[in-house]
């Protein structure tokens, strides 16, 4: 199968989140509104269009004194329903427009099942796995079967489960969504302290609450937060993309879990309630895989509290494929900042928000 890019533009077209947002596989990060988000951090976004009527984002950025540009497709391009095999004829018809311009490497990372035949294929024209440029690779997705009700899914959510979503409403824990970003500022500094906490990177607080704003006023994003008597426990931060709800954030105050537990078990609940509500197929709850371990953590490593708590909703893990990084010229990759040059740079550049830490999209912790 051979594809090509037919046109290219440094604007977005008024269709754009229709192509690449909205369909199975499409991704907020391949959106109009994130290319806006980078642009004003010093990334320079393309919107392609390819001969299969598909599309895809890419975002590019120079690394003077070096020749040439880097290039990075974020969860994308997308699959829209279509076959691996078409996906990866585009990821190569990327690699085609990005060399022809003089680039020197290029990152893709669709959000795809791993062992369908994608990652041989991209393999088969120089592709090789990368580190992730976004923090985790996995999902651990909780599926409705078709007329499926509340009641039915809290049946199959664990006992001390549901024991603690009752047990922080009856201490007076409430959820309410934050349309206007009102406790932003108190919810990036619990994402902060788990950050510290799990020694991972968070990034700038404030342009990851600019990007929440711009994402929720496209409707692209929701936010809610946990609250018990004036005091902030927990957020959740979800994004609205391919027909479903995928988790993007959560914290909670950790020092208040003893006090006031099940903070966590509430807000998952309150998402799963409006992906229910919302008709959706299933409901992403982020994944829980790290740097060094793109696999289920075993148990007594950090994270196989995170993987429980999923799974108690019910939830089930779901292999993706890896990143991967096409190499253009050998000499400036040598000459530059090595094969982790893409990841490094979007980390101190704000590519992506939340990168590097534990757990789900971004800045998870349960």
């Amino acid at each position: 199968m051979t594809v090509r890019v037919r046109d290219a533009s440094a604007k977005a077209p008024s269709d754009w989140d229709t192509l690449t947002v909205e369909p199975p596989g499409g991704h907020v990060l391949q959106g109009a509104n994130w290319a806006d988000h980078r642009a004003e951090q010093g990334w320079r976004p393309w919107f392609l269009r390819f001969s299969d009527d598909r599309a895809a984002l890419v975002l590019t950025v120079r690394q003077p004194p070096m020749p040439g540009f880097l290039a990075y497709a974020p969860r994308g391009p997308i699959a829209a329903g279509d076959a691996p095999a078409a996906v990866a004829a585009r990821a190569v018809a990327l690699a085609d427009w990005v060399r022809a311009r003089g680039g020197t490497q290029l990152v893709v990372d669709p959000e795809l099942e791993a062992g369908k035949g994608y990652e041989p294929l991209i393999r088969r024209h120089g592709f090789r796995p990368t580190e992730e440029v976004q923090a985790s690779r996995h999902r651990l997705l909780l599926r409705f079967a078709p007329e499926v009700t509340e009641e039915m899914v809290l049946k199959g959510v664990a006992k001390q489960t549901r024991q603690r979503i009752r047990a922080a409403e009856k201490a007076g824990t409430r959820v309410v969504e934050d349309r206007t970003g009102e406790h932003f500022d108190a919810f990036g500094e619990l994402l902060l302290r788990t950050a510290e906490r799990k020694d991972f990177y968070i990034g700038s607080m404030s342009a990851t609450a600019r990007w929440w704003r711009r994402a929720m006023g496209a409707a692209q994003a929701r936010a809610w937060v946990a609250l018990n008597d004036g005091r902030l426990l927990g957020g959740l931060v979800v994004y609205l993309h391919g027909g479903h709800l995928a988790t993007a954030y959560s914290a909670d105050d950790a020092s208040l879990r003893d006090a006031l537990p099940g903070t966590m078990h509430l807000l998952r609940w309150t998402a799963i309630r409006e992906a229910l509500a919302a008709g959706a197929p299933f409901i992403d709850l982020g994944g829980v895989d790290v740097p060094g371990a793109r696999r289920l953590p075993a148990r007594g490593e950090p994270l196989w509290g995170l993987l429980e708590h999923k799974r108690s909703f019910g939830a089930e893990w779901v292999e993706s494929t890896a990143a991967h990084q096409l190499v253009i010229r050998p000499w400036v990759h040598r000459a530059g900042r090595g094969a982790r040059a893409v990841y490094r740079l979007v980390r101190r550049r704000g590519a992506f928000p939340g990168s590097g830490r534990a757990g789900g999209a971004a800045g998870e912790d349960g």
